[in-house]
């Protein structure tokens, strides 16, 4: 029976202990009535060193939530919150005290439920005023009482079922179980097997892909490489007049030096066993007219046809070089020349 309104205001960071030295009940939870921020604040019972949460509010959400929690004497609880807001709990003490004969017997005390509506009765049962027990059976329990297995086979409400009736209802449910689970498990094998099968195209096409773009690049390296070894390959030596050998190492660009040209010339001179007895490789070129008779022979013949950095080798004998006599003391005589020549420009 309940007996007066109970409640309590929980401040954030603030716990409420105490021993219940008089039984109540919680039915409802609260923000206060100027709720901070967005996020929620929780509400914990302790009973005897066990913490529950009893519900969880957050202002513009959830800003209350109905309980029927009942604690009783001699119980020792603590109220704390978690969160920013301050929370109301509010509810009834309850009368623990067995009702007398005489108040169960009389009439004076009786709640008459006649007047009330439906939504009434429900909003008392809600915070604990009813009994729903009592609204169950009304008047009719008397006749319930009188109601048999008999009455109730002849009006058809009851009826014994035989064991082959049993049997051929079991032996339906399970088919009628095995009928709605065989689609859904072939829809799913179906669909399962179409993501493998979506799965292995898609990889098998990322590998041909992968496989196409390493082919590509190979075979452009293989025809750079081929390339640049062309283009660094010398040509096979040619032989020209008088005997002079002549190895192309590097084509140049543009039109040919002809006869009467002046060009400029970068070279290094050396005998056939390696040793260097001139050179000029930097600097100011050394200039003259081309096939004037300024330079030694194997020159004016071996020059003839160069482009603009191009590069040759050519092998002199000594009859188109110095002859007989040499060039004392750094050529001997008779002896043949190999000039490694560069054309830095011609006019």
């Amino acid at each position: 029976m309940l007996r007066g309104f109970w409640g309590l205001k929980i401040a954030p960071g603030k716990t409420y202990s105490q021993t219940v030295d008089a039984s109540f009940r919680v039915s409802n939870a609260a923000l206060g009535t100027a709720p901070e921020g967005e996020s929620r604040t929780s509400v914990l019972l302790t009973i005897d060193e066990k913490s529950f949460v009893l519900c969880s509010l957050t202002p513009g959400k959830t800003e209350q939530q109905p309980l029927d929690i009942s604690l009783t004497e001699g119980e020792q609880i603590t109220f704390e919150t978690q969160g920013d807001n301050e929370i109301h709990l509010t509810g009834n003490f309850i009368d623990d005290a067995p009702d007398s004969e005489d108040d169960s017997d009389g009439d004076d005390d009786d709640l008459d439920l006649s007047d009330l509506s439906p939504e009434e009765l429900q909003e008392m049962i809600d915070q604990g005023l009813i009994d729903p027990d009592m609204l169950v059976g009304g008047d009719d329990s008397e006749d319930d009482e009188d109601y048999d297995s008999d009455d109730a086979e002849a009006d058809g409400r009851i009826r014994e079922i035989t064991d082959e009736e049993e049997a051929e209802l079991a032996r339906e449910a399970a088919e009628a179980e095995a009928a709605e689970a065989k689609p859904v498990k072939e829809v799913k094998i179906k669909q399962q097997a179409e993501k493998a099968k979506k799965r292995k195209a898609l990889e098998e096409a990322a590998a041909a892909a992968a496989a196409a773009e390493e082919e590509a690049t190979k075979a452009k390296k293989a025809k750079k490489a081929a390339a640049e070894e062309k283009k660094a390959k010398p040509e096979p030596a040619k032989e020209l007049a008088g005997g002079v050998k002549l190895e192309v190492m590097k084509e140049g660009t543009g039109a040919g030096a002809k006869k009467g040209a002046r060009v400029g010339m970068y070279y290094i001179g050396k005998l056939t066993n390696g040793k260097v007895f001139d050179k000029n490789t930097k600097g100011k070129p050394f200039w003259f007219r081309l096939g004037a008779g300024e330079v030694i022979k194997g020159w004016d013949v071996g020059i003839v046809g160069m482009k603009k950095g191009g590069e040759r080798r050519l092998t002199i004998p000594a009859a188109m070089a110095y002859g007989k006599r040499g060039a004392p003391p750094d050529i001997p005589p008779n002896a043949t020349l190999v000039f490694d020549i560069r054309l830095a420009e011609f006019k």
